[in-house]
């Protein structure tokens, strides 16, 4: 049965506990759960995770011994910059958003555009919700100017317009 004490398994507090041992001590994973009294199940998943964390921003280097992998300081620096809470959030939106869209695009449906503001309308019901979006005009021909219509053949008819009225009385 484990015990419900909560060590500190991050891997500030694993590069720290690395950075007081002796220069070139290797350490396997038993000999490290011994020394933070972890016990087997989700505590020495959790330590394995961040010893793995300083292997990978290479401040730990791997190597193998008789008994296994094991585990010594590089003296390199921890590589990664520490990310803020915003910044993790706003990167894992954008990683499941792509991730979205590739299984999306793996199953052939097409991409819906950006409806957000309509669906925010309807969302607080708005009177406007109801509305629905402007069409794009169909690919086409280009307007023409009048002189173009005109050279073509066309009339224009030209309609009285009150502002007309006060240009012939000044």
């Amino acid at each position: 049965m484990t015990t419900s004490t909560t060590h500190d398994l991050t891997p500030d507090a694993i590069r720290a506990w690395f950075a007081d041992q002796p220069a070139g001590a290797v350490f396997t994973m038993p000999a490290i759960s011994k020394a933070f009294g972890v016990a087997p199940g989700e505590e020495r998943r959790r330590l394995a995770s961040s010893v793995r964390c300083g292997f990978l921003c290479g401040f730990l280097e791997r190597t193998q011994v008789a008994a296994g992998t094991a585990y010594r300081v590089s003296g390199k620096s921890m590589r990664r910059e520490r990310l803020s809470e915003e910044e993790r959030r706003e990167r894992s939106l954008a990683n499941q958003r792509a991730r979205h869209e590739r299984h999306r695009r793996a199953k052939g449906v097409k991409p819906v555009p950006n409806r957000s503001k309509l669906v925010r309308a309807t969302r607080v019901n708005l009177p406007a919700a109801g509305v629905s979006l402007p069409t794009v005009a169909a690919a086409g021909r280009a307007p023409e100017t009048v002189e173009q219509f005109l050279a073509r053949g066309g009339r224009v008819h030209r309609l009285a317009a009150s502002w007309d009225q006060t240009e012939r009385a000044a």
